[in-house]
């Protein structure tokens, strides 16, 4: 069996989902708090992803959706050990899967991408908004409907 140099780490991606009423502010806190943990860990962080909040598949917690954040690092088979134990601390984490991705990877050759951890914006507010004009041209008709048949009443 070949043995891996101390230089060479391993390259996980880890999935977790954040409950949908959290804070934006908590949520980029945390975020930042898993990133320095893998680095603290003797890690080397690659990309963060903040995927925004989704439906989940089932009902979990009683939540219907969740946070969606995809984090990948390299570290040795430790790191991924201490990096489930405080997903699986935090009480805003429903949901958490790690990956081994590639089991030797150089770190000066991997190359480290640009996060996102802000939360994008979602078309939910649109939706709402499209929901108020519905209903507010419902009742505009409605309120003409019931116009037009009083006049003819009265007629």
């Amino acid at each position: 069996m070949a043995q891996i140099s101390q230089n060479h780490m391993r390259e996980y991606e880890t999935l977790f989902v954040l409950r949908p009423d959290i804070e934006d502010a908590a949520a980029i806190e945390f975020i930042g708090k898993m990133k320095a943990l893998v680095e603290r860990e003797g890690g080397k962080h690659l990309q963060l992803t903040n995927w925004g909040r989704k439906k989940l598949a089932w009902e979990r917690d009683r939540q219907q959706k969740g946070m969606y954040v995809h984090h990948r690092y390299l570290g040795q088979p430790g790191v991924v050990k201490e990096y489930e134990r405080n997903l699986g601390i935090d009480d805003n984490v429903m949901l958490r899967q790690s990956v081994l991705l590639r089991k030797s990877v150089d770190p000066a050759s991997a190359q480290v991408e640009a996060d996102v951890i802000e939360p994008p914006i979602t078309k939910e507010a649109k939706r709402e908004d499209n929901r108020y004009d519905r209903d507010r041209d419902r009742d505009r008709d409605r309120d003409r409907a019931k116009s037009g048949r009083h006049a003819q009443r009265l007629r």
